[in-house]
């Protein structure tokens, strides 16, 4: 298996990592922020142009998210809403949860994931 990322140069407290592959970040949902990454994030990772030239806050996503959540008719949808979510970025998608563990908890767990469990071969997007 290679190795996709590599330290290439040290400089003072800094250490710039890039990617042999353009874009990987985007493609890891635990590193991918999608457009809550600044322009000067997106340059230093050499992810600058991938993106839509839109800056948009985690906390903006996060009202995005809950909005979508809230048009679904059913828990299974809301379900597979936040499990596509999750596959996509993993810190929105904790963020999400965060906002309102009360009423997203039951989602991703105790009820819902039982019926996700017993419509496996519908909920089922990828391996994890």
């Amino acid at each position: 298996h290679q190795h996709l990322l590599k330290n290439v140069s040290h400089t003072h407290t800094h250490t710039h990592t890039h990617t042999h592959q353009h874009g990987y970040l985007l493609t890891r949902p635990h590193l991918n922020k999608n457009l809550a990454f600044t322009l000067e994030e997106r340059q230093q990772l050499n992810i600058h142009g991938l993106l839509p030239p839109s800056f948009i806050s985690q906390e903006i996503h996060v009202l995005r998210v809950v909005k979508s959540f809230e048009c679904l008719n059913s828990d299974f949808d809301r379900y597979l809403l936040l499990m596509d979510l999750q596959d996509r970025n993993e810190k929105l998608f904790y963020s999400v949860l965060m906002s309102d563990i009360e009423k997203f908890m039951p989602i991703v767990y105790t009820p819902t994931v039982g019926l996700a469990c017993q419509q496996y071969s519908l909920a089922f997007r990828k391996p994890r």
